[in-house]
């Protein structure tokens, strides 16, 4: 059985769509919301989890709690394997990086993340 480890950056994405430069920071992302920003990478993991339904007997689903992988996850009908916490109630970097260090510890075979440059900086 393989390992897809699922990283979501929740709010990646918002600030280019109004017009501003990234998400980077809880300023831009206010601003972003004023602006009337919502998020977009949860619907573009569920799309990329629908191709994997077919698959889903045959690999493990390994993810984070709650907005970074799990809610999605189970939304497309995954009984994924839950690592990890969220550090300060609201996802960061830091959550994003402590979460591939545990998929490095857990040896995925494959990494699916919903993020924009940032995360896959801190990837």
């Amino acid at each position: 059985m393989k390992k897809v480890g699922l990283i979501i950056n929740p709010i990646a994405g918002m600030g280019g769509r109004v017009g501003l430069k990234g998400t980077d920071g809880q300023t831009i992302l206010t601003e972003a919301k004023r602006l009337g920003a919502k998020q977009v990478s949860p619907q573009r993991t569920i799309k990329a989890l629908e191709r994997l339904i077919p698959l889903k007997n045959s690999i493990e689903l390994v993810t984070y709690p709650r907005e970074m992988g799990e809610q999605v996850a189970k939304q497309c009908g995954f009984n994924s394997r839950i690592i990890g916490s969220i550090t300060k109630g609201k996802t960061t970097s830091d959550d994003t990086k402590q979460a591939c260090k545990n998929f490095l510890d857990l040896n995925i075979d494959i990494l699916l993340f919903a993020g924009g440059a940032g995360t896959a900086r801190d990837i």
